[in-house]
């Protein structure tokens, strides 16, 4: 049987059918690149996952990861879910009382970590004594327990006959991962995602996109976010290999040395690269011939375009066969350009809730201007169409989230008789390929596919007194906005003044604003405040209309 229903026998029929492959590409400390095979890797999954459960009893807890991509990020997250707990991947950019916020609400007592992390959760000393810390690295800490020591620790207890992990059952209807998309006190969502959930994803999406086991995948997302983890799992589900970039500014160098046959990647980073090589060919005065090439080079074989976009090519290593885009809109002359190129682009549409593809290009086929029709075992509904066919995306599937952690509400909300609601707009065209057009939702996407929701940055701002109304927004460029109408009798108090100026009461909402930043990811913060004088238009419901 090759169809896994559980993320342990994902690994288990990987590891059984290309034992001797290589799964990762790494680099020593010299900067030497070297392989780990899928025997190796499932055998550090097997001897972690031991250790935590016979050494950190942690059997049926919730464990955190909260560091960047690493090959340890990977075991930590197939040991956990392959027999330990639930994992919970966590950005590695959340602020420590964020990150603390979310360990209280799911339960957490024990977090994978690095060395970043853990000068994070070192921010508050009080509350890292309720945690158990596993770090990654050679740097060593009192107050922790070493990764790799518990790694040989787990051999060991392997090799003395402990199969409490080898042996432990998992179900596909057991969860298997909580992923949060907000962070915040009174808002947090945790998506539970259970193992039947992920492999029909993966399996679904292996239907539309061919992998093959010579691939090599460059994985440059942060692992925590869900498409990245599921390509993560499809690599592995596949017998291919997954090498790391270890920085945006050694993206090139890193290009060269692994050489991938797959890039993973969001828009942000796929649109400014198309404009690093256009401006390229500019710089050469190859502008005019590469765009004229690029309108006939379609027609051309493959090897053709190749050969004709060679620099191209080699820009990625010279292997290159396939990019993979999602977590946000492309821009659809990027994907135009890079097919031209001989380097078909794949988009596609999900959701974490959705674990996270729902709908998605065949690698055979992919449009430039479409996100491709449902994968296999999915269901697509528009909900109230509009003269124009456009209304709410409802989606069915195995794939569906079982639930919001600890809000029965709020699902109850978005699933309805199986459907999920997405809150997201589109439309099926006469091909059947669907096409998003917008978001019911507040929730702002940026380019490079983070979410931010509105709502989660007006309660912080809600607790500063000189702020009375406050509606966030945001505009090109990723530039998150708030526009605000002051509580005068607040800043009046706060600058023990009876009549401030309009410079006095500017000074006092922006210093608020600097406050709620600081303790906000890069990414969420703030950038463009404007200051209101009448107050905000506002629904029946007392709502501020937006």
């Amino acid at each position: 049987m090759d169809k896994a229903n559980t993320l342990k026998e994902l690994l288990t029929i990987s590891e059984r059918k290309y034992s001797k492959n290589t799964a990762f590409y790494l680099k020593d400390k010299g900067g030497a690149i070297y392989e780990v095979t899928y025997e190796k890797f499932r055998s550090d999954c097997e001897s972690l996952g031991t250790a935590l459960i016979c050494e950190l009893q942690a059997k049926g807890r919730n464990v955190a990861i909260f560091m960047a991509n690493s090959y340890e990020w990977c075991v930590s997250y197939l040991a956990v879910a392959g027999g330990v707990g639930t994992v919970v991947p966590l950005d590695k950019e959340l602020p420590c009382q964020e990150l603390y916020n979310i360990a209280q609400f799911a339960e957490i007592d024990t977090v994978i970590t690095d060395s970043y992390g853990y000068k994070v959760l070192s921010q508050d000393e009080e509350k890292k004594k309720s945690l158990k810390i596993i770090t990654v690295g050679e740097e060593k800490y009192e107050d922790t327990h070493s990764f790799c020591q518990l790694l040989t620790k787990g051999e060991e207890l392997l090799s003395s006959g402990r199969r409490a992990y080898l042996d432990a059952v998992t179900c596909p209807e057991e969860v298997a991962a909580l992923l949060f998309t907000s962070g915040t006190t009174g808002m947090t969502k945790g998506v539970i995602l259970t193992n039947s959930n992920l492999c029909s994803d993966i399996e679904a999406v292996k239907q539309s996109v061919s992998l093959r086991e010579d691939d090599v995948s460059f994985s440059v997302l942060p692992l925590h976010h869900t498409y990245e983890a599921i390509a993560f799992l499809m690599i592995i589900s596949s017998g291919a290999a997954i090498s790391f970039c270890e920085s945006f500014r050694r993206l090139r160098e890193n290009f060269s040395e692994y050489r991938p046959t797959i890039f993973v990647t969001v828009p942000l980073l796929l649109e400014n690269l198309h404009k690093r090589i256009t401006m390229r060919m500019e710089e050469e005065g190859k502008g005019n011939a590469a765009r004229l090439i690029t309108k006939v080079s379609t027609v051309l074989p493959a090897e053709s375009r190749k050969k004709i976009f060679s620099e191209i090519h080699g820009f990625f290593g010279g292997r290159l066969r396939l990019i993979i885009c999602g977590a946000a809109a492309l821009q659809k002359q990027t994907a135009k350009d890079f097919a031209s190129y001989g380097i078909p682009v794949i988009i596609g549409y999900g959701l974490t809730e959705c674990s996270p593809i729902v709908i998605c290009n065949n690698d055979t086929s992919p449009t430039a201007d479409t996100v491709g029709k449902p994968l296999a075992g999915v269901q697509v509904k528009i909900v109230n169409p509009d003269e124009n066919g456009i209304g709410e995306i409802a989606v069915k599937g195995p794939m569906v989230m079982k639930g919001y952690y600890k809000n029965q509400a709020q699902t109850d909300k978005v699933i309805i008789d199986g459907w999920f609601y997405t809150g997201d707009l589109g439309f099926a065209d006469k091909n059947g390929n669907y096409h998003i057009t917008g978001r019911s939702k507040n929730v702002i996407v940026t380019a490079n596919g983070k979410n931010i929701y509105p709502e989660e940055l007006e309660y912080y701002l809600s607790k500063e007194n000189v702020i009375g109304e406050c509606v966030v927004c945001s505009e090109s460029d990723d530039i998150i906005c708030v526009e605000i109408l002051p509580s005068i009798e607040d800043v009046k108090k706060k600058l023990r003044k009876e009549n401030p100026t309009d410079e006095e009461i500017h000074s006092a909402v922006k210093e608020a604003v600097r406050a709620v930043n600081k303790n906000l990811p890069g990414y969420k913060r703030m950038r463009k405040v404007t200051i209101r004088k009448e107050a905000f238009e506002i629904t029946t419901t007392h709502k501020i209309k937006r």
